[in-house]
């Protein structure tokens, strides 16, 4: 059975970074982030529709759920339904009743939410909207995750100290499998 972690976090705080490293330790792979792909082709003034958001998330659910067969014991997401969801709100102050299904649906398909946290420098690339939008998305994570008693990890420091947290955490989840 094969374990989904979701990784969530404001713009530059490692989420990427992290699932590559933990998938290419624990001889994995990982779902990488479909709307910054989506975003750099599509994007006019730097915005997407909310039916191209709505498409984002679809496609994201089908990428992991198409990865689950190549997966090794874990698979690591980029991102869920609920930030592309956050990105609607952020965007249009509202989302597709379609897109708010998925995210609020989307806490049941991850067996370890991870949150990163920004507590590490910024890398101001062109895709991203600055180190102010960072910490306006990270405080909606947190509020969020707190405001509805979702159950998730939040990891912090260098990569070495999030890596670490989070295997910790997957020895947990993997040992809470087998006691049930």
């Amino acid at each position: 059975m094969i374990k989904k972690i979701v990784f969530l976090g404001g713009p530059s705080t490692g989420k990427t970074s992290l699932c590559e490293i933990l998938a290419n330790q624990l001889g994995t792979i990982t779902v990488p982030e479909y709307g910054r792909e989506y975003w750099i082709t599509h994007q006019v003034d730097r915005r997407l529709t909310p039916e191209q958001l709505l498409h984002i998330a679809k496609t994201q659910n089908q990428w992991e759920d198409q990865a689950i067969s190549r997966a090794n014991k874990f698979l690591f997401c980029d991102t869920s339904a609920f930030t592309t969801w956050h990105f609607a709100l952020h965007y249009h102050q509202t989302a597709l009743p379609e897109l708010e299904k998925l995210a609020n649906a989307c806490w049941q398909r991850y067996d370890l939410v991870v949150l990163c946290d920004d507590d590490i420098p910024y890398d101001d690339t062109w895709e991203r909207s600055g180190d102010a939008n960072r910490h306006e998305f990270q405080a909606f994570n947190r509020q969020y995750l707190q405001d509805n008693n979702i159950k998730h990890i939040q990891v912090s420091g260098d990569i070495l100290q999030r890596k670490q947290a989070v295997l910790d955490a997957l020895s947990l989840v993997t040992k809470e499998v087998c006691t049930n």
